[in-house]
């Protein structure tokens, strides 16, 4: 004992004497760190366990993870992988250990044989740079070209005349189209004549260029389209139907937001793509100056006075549109005023200011060319790889082929749209006509849902009368009108239950009257004195007299429609009105509507309340019948209401915790624990009101009880109605929610059918049309560089529920033709576990790398059952929360994702699985002291490895010494969790002075380079999805360079799409298996893994197949398309494919 108190002493003797100079003695201490006992996590090789029946070929790395086979590995990776010290070999297995992995526990895959394609180039690496090179070097000289030229001069006087004039110095001429290989296209389209174009210009380093459209050309009057012909289209290659005989030459056409112009061009709706290439001036920007939300949010806000945080990036950074960019760029802003009669004005108007809107359209293409003079070095600059600029080239020729079947989707869906409206329309009417009832005798102030509603009415006041006759006259027609009503009131109003004498003598008093009143004149007697009180009506009558004003409201008067029908007919579930009317009650509370607060409910603590002066009275008689009542700790209430901060001054923190502590400590009060969220109001002194639980946390209001995320809560019994309507009414909007939010984007497309000699022989005399959809695609339309479109790349696959889900399988091969495509498993996953490999340069050598390429959901070993063990919550609940914590979410949004998935979990118990889960998944932060701070702190337990510290301890040690914390620590680090090492690299990546793409080196957006530490969850999300952009661009240029006879379509999120003939479908899906693997090849190989796991190496199947769905054997049946494709649209199953498929069709 006395020997180690001695080593004591001398331990801190020791620290005291080199710390000194840095801390004052009384603070010196020495931190010790636990150290954890590992074992063994190999018992013995892991060849041993190499599996029967395997390859010669067959390979696995030091963590079990089976890799590439040899034939595949040595046609690929002609430098092999640096040997790994084994001590870093033996760290991974361990780390593996600590998280309950297994790594014995795993399942080959059967090893695949390929003879594959020659590289061009000595590696992977250099054979992509070569492809990229050689396919975007011609257009990037054009580019270069034009943007270095000084435009000719303008016209002097616009030629009015159909079609393309070019105009130089030795005059006009009438062309055909422009004959140059770059050009700065701007084309201007009548928004109140439809979507055909009006006009466009275009210049070259040559010539300007006029296109007028026939109406303009020939002064029609304005009319208005619903349709694009072929012929209305802006020719560029073209002669009629007559083609260039060099169709295959790279022309390159700019324009800002260039895909709105592309939609316009003839000839991009053939079969058969063309050498034409469209670049984005816009995307350009958005890649070298892209913004945030918030800063998007801040620019908007022009009348604002920016944060001055905000002034370092507010001047190299700006919005999307042309006369911001060209400000930006530039200097100064372009006049747009003019741009007011192509969005508001007619036909007429174009004729009367024909030359100030050419010299306009002409002022925009100028401007565009001003752009790209400085935008065009820039990009070039920060993103130096030409994958990338050919990858954005080839995603700008995005395709959609359709026939007659798109019509009828059109038709069908808006049927069954209509048909559930009217249904859906008449449940809540009879609804609103059942509660008007509640008039008589005032019955609506005992309603527990109308009893706050407006029921005030009009009244139809009679014309006085001046002389004593006409009073006379009215007076009998009132006495009349009265012993007719009562005459009315006893022979009508009466019922009889059962057969009687009375009941047959009321039949025959029936006939008897009857026969006498059957000619028109007895008729005209019968009602005299209902012409008579017409003299007695006002001019102007009230609508809906005597109905409550809520219930006008509801309805339409007579004239406004064609199609009108008395009633309540213009409610929707929409309406505020509409909860109350369905009778909705919340843990059998009803619901409540406050402006304030959302909606909420009503739960009674007092059995009398307070008096009220012009305010309707709550039934607390009625409700006290229905509900139970909580009791209240009045002085406890008041108690904390005296513990809410006074002072303007104090921080806003600490006022929002304590306001939020006072709630939920008044909610304790009131012994209430649902899932109301407590604001502390009261109704009248006697109910609380509490808001009812929104799926983004308690500060947020409920708009509407019936919105789509309170569905589930039907089945849960947390929301509930009186009879069944409810539900009907939800299930309707259920279904016709997906069409509503749609429809416009969907029946506003541009499908251009194709005139029949520009079809296949074959398809020249078949009944049906075919024709195109040419996508507004943004190739990089957000600041992450993901391309962007506002219908089908966001479209989702087709829901048994969804009216008109069945969008993408209506995008139809033409015969002759098939779709390839593929899937990319898991793409964001895995790139974000190839860089946390990158770290040891081992394969699955981090927990979360491993889950993911070799986890096993029917093992429960896979990423998304590791994180669900974690924090004990679903495996489909783990996954989203999986994909949000690598976009950057932190553990707030993971907490707000628990609630939504959970809502009767309590807020601490949110907390508290959210803790544990990023603890268990992102670990813990430490900072580092540097070397030259470290000599002081002496623990012979550590070793040679570094003191970690928390947050907390290297702020208060870099107080004590007077330093910041920046200056005594290397970069605070991740450590402990399945995902430390991924989370570490990523932030190595985002927080470097200059962020580039691991795999292309695209550099990061000048507005966020400049963020001063902010924004770190943006730069985190940037560094995975900039990097699954640069995938995208390498899978696009390795597929025009393996199979070129594909025509690319589209990309859906993760997918990709290839229209191709009927007789090169299996070698395209061969190309674009052996595109995977050369894209996720050069991925590893980029940053510095030279090998390749054999889970990823190929695509799970690729599809081919006759419509654009995602899966080849999809029915796609929903409400619209109730037979599914095959019996609807005569469309069958295509083929899904593995590798092993593909290569024996190959064969």
């Amino acid at each position: 004992m006395k020997s180690v108190a001695m080593k004591n002493k001398k331990l801190c003797y020791i620290c005291c004497r080199h710390c000194s100079e840095m801390l004052p003695k009384s603070e010196t201490k020495v931190i010790k760190q636990k150290t954890i006992e590992t074992k063994d996590n190999l018992q013995e090789s892991l060849i041993e366990n190499k599996p029967q029946n395997t390859s010669k070929d067959f390979r696995i790395n030091d963590v079990n993870i089976q890799m590439i086979s040899k034939n595949i590995y040595e046609q690929l990776f002609q430098t092999p992988t640096t040997k790994i010290d084994s001590n870093v070999i033996k760290s991974c297995q361990d780390h593996l250990q600590r998280h309950g992995i297994n790594i014995k526990d795993i399942t080959y895959m059967q090893d695949v044989e390929i003879n594959l394609p020659k590289l061009e180039g000595k590696d992977i690496v250099e054979h992509f740079y070569n492809i990229g090179e050689r396919q975007c070097a011609p257009y990037r000289d054009l580019l270069k070209l034009i943007s270095a030229c000084s435009l000719p001069p303008l016209p002097k006087k616009w030629l009015k005349q159909q079609g393309w004039t070019k105009y130089t110095a030795s005059g006009a001429q009438s062309v055909p189209y422009p004959p140059d290989t770059a050009l700065i296209l701007d084309v201007e389209v009548l928004m109140k004549a439809g979507k055909r174009p009006t006009l466009a210009c275009a210049v070259s380093p040559d010539a300007w260029y006029g296109w007028v459209s026939k109406p303009l050309a020939n002064d029609d009057e304005h009319k208005q389209f619903d349709t694009v012909e072929y012929d209305d289209l802006i020719p560029l290659e073209t002669d009629g139907l007559e083609s260039d005989s060099d169709l295959d030459r790279p022309r390159i056409v700019i324009g800002h937001n260039v895909s709105y112009d592309r939609s316009k061009i003839k000839e991009q709706y053939w079969l058969n793509r063309t050498g034409v290439r469209f670049m984005d001036t816009m995307s350009m920007h958005t890649c070298v100056s892209g913004v945030t939300s918030y800063q998007r949010t801040v620019l908007k806000a022009k009348n604002k006075e920016p944060d001055p945080s905000d002034d370092d990036w507010m001047e190299i950074s700006s919005l999307n549109s042309l006369t911001d960019v060209h400000k930006l760029y530039c200097g100064v802003p372009i006049d747009k005023q003019t741009r007011d009669v192509f969005v508001e004005g007619t036909l007429e108007a174009v004729h009367q200011n024909f030359q100030d809107l050419m010299k306009y359209c002409a002022g925009d293409v100028a401007a565009t060319h001003n752009v790209l003079q400085k935008l065009l070095p820039m990009f070039l600059e920060r993103f130096p790889h030409p994958v990338t600029l050919a990858g954005m080239l080839e995603l700008g020729s995005a395709y959609l082929p359709v026939n007659s079947n798109w019509l009828q989707y059109i038709d069908s869906a808006e049927t069954v749209f209509e048909d559930l409206k009217l249904e859906s329309r008449q449940i809540l009417s009879s609804k609103a006509d059942e509660v008007c009832r509640l008039m008589k005798n005032e019955e609506y102030k005992n309603d527990l849902w109308m009893w706050d509603q407006d029921w005030s009415t009009q009244t139809l006041k009679l014309k006085k009368t001046p002389n004593k006759s006409t009073k006379n006259t009215d007076t009998q027609s009132t006495d009349l009108l009265s012993q007719k009503t009562i005459e009315r009131s006893v022979n009508i109003d009466r019922t009889f239950e059962t057969l009687s004498n009375e009941y047959i003598e009321s039949l025959e008093r029936k006939t008897h009257i009857d026969s006498n009143v059957q000619n028109v004149y007895d008729l005209t007697s019968k009602f005299r004195y209902l012409y008579e009180l017409e003299k007695s009506l006002p001019v102007k009558k009230p609508y809906l007299a005597g109905y409550p004003a809520w219930y006008r409201k509801l309805c339409t008067k007579p004239g406004k429609d064609l199609e009108w029908t008395p009633g309540a007919n213009n409610i929707t579930t929409s309406m505020q009105i509409t909860p109350k009317l369905l009778r909705l009650s919340w843990e059998g509370y009803p619901i409540h509507y406050i402006k304030s607060e959302g909606w909420g409910f009503l739960v009674p603590f007092r059995n009398t309340r307070e008096e009220t002066k012009e305010e309707p009275v709550v039934p607390l008689e009625k409700l006290l019948e229905t509900c139970p009542m909580l009791h209240c700790n009045e002085s406890q209430v008041e108690a904390d209401l005296q513990m809410l901060p006074k002072t303007v001054e104090e921080d806003l923190g600490r006022r929002a915790y304590y306001a939020r502590k006072k709630k939920e400590e008044q909610a304790a009060a009131n012994q209430y624990h649902g899932l109301g969220v407590w604001c502390g109001i009261q109704v009248q002194g006697c109910c609380h009101f509490l808001r009812l639980p929104h799926k983004d946390g308690p500060k947020y209001k409920v708009g509407n009880p019936l919105a789509k995320d309170f569905l589930n809560m039907f089945s849960q019994n947390v929301l509930s109605a009186q009879g069944n309507e409810a539900e009907k009414v939800l299930s309707f909007g259920r279904m016709m929610s997906y069409w509503r939010n749609n429809r416009e984007r969907v029946r506003g497309q541009q499908v251009v059918w194709l005139p029949r000699p520009l079809l296949p022989p074959a398809l020249r005399e078949a009944p049906r049309r075919y024709g195109a959809i040419v996508p507004h695609v943004v190739v990089c339309g957000t600041l992450t560089r993901r391309a962007s479109e506002p219908t089908w790349m966001t479209a989702s696959n087709a829901n048994s529920e969804r009216i008109g889900s069945e969008l993408r399988a209506l995008v139809q091969a033409p015969p002759g033709y098939k779709f390839v495509g593929a899937d990319v498993d898991s793409q964001e996953l895995w790139i974000a576990a190839l860089l946390g490999d990158s770290a040891a340069r081992v394969c699955g050598g981090s927990a979360f790398g491993w889950a993911v390429l070799a986890g096993d959901k029917r093992r429960a070993s896979d990423l998304h059952a590791l994180t669900a063990r974690a924090a004990l919550v679903r495996r489909d609940h783990a996954k989203v929360i999986n994909y949000a914590r690598i976009y950057g979410a932190g553990q707030n949004f993971a907490e707000r994702l628990l609630k939504q998935f959970n809502p009767t979990m309590t807020i601490s118990e949110a907390k508290s699985k959210a803790a544990k889960m990023f603890s268990t998944t992102k670990g813990r932060r430490v900072y580092r002291l540097k070397q030259k701070f470290s000599e002081g702190f002496i623990d012979e337990e550590l070793g040679d490895r570094p003191l970690e510290m928390s947050a907390y301890q290297a702020m208060r040690l870099a107080k004590l010494s007077g330093k910041k914390v920046d200056e005594m620590f290397e970069r605070p680090i991740w450590v402990g969790g399945t995902e430390s090492q991924m989370f570490n690299k990523l932030e190595e990546i985002a927080d470097s002075e200059a962020p580039a793409t691991a795999f292309l080196e695209g550099r990061l957006s000048r507005s966020l380079e400049q963020a001063g530490g902010r924004w770190g969850g943006t730069r985190l999300n940037w560094a995975v999805q900039s990097a699954a952009a640069d995938f995208l661009h390498l899978m696009l240029v390795s597929m025009a360079h393996l199979a070129p006879k594909a025509r690319f379509c589209l990309s859906f999120h993760d997918e990709v799409r290839y229209l191709v003939p009927d007789e090169h479908r299996y070698k395209t899906a061969l190309a674009l298996q052996i595109t995977n693997l050369f894209t996720r090849a050069f991925c590893s190989q980029r940053v510095g893994i030279h090998d390749l796991p054999m889970s990823v190496a190929f695509f799970t199947s690729v599809e081919v197949d006759q419509v654009l769905r995602k899966e080849a054997n999809l029915c796609c049946t929903t409400p619209s398309n109730p037979h599914g494709l095959e019996k609807g649209y005569g469309i069958p199953d295509g083929e899904s494919l593995t590798i092993f498929d593909v290569l024996e069709k190959c064969k």
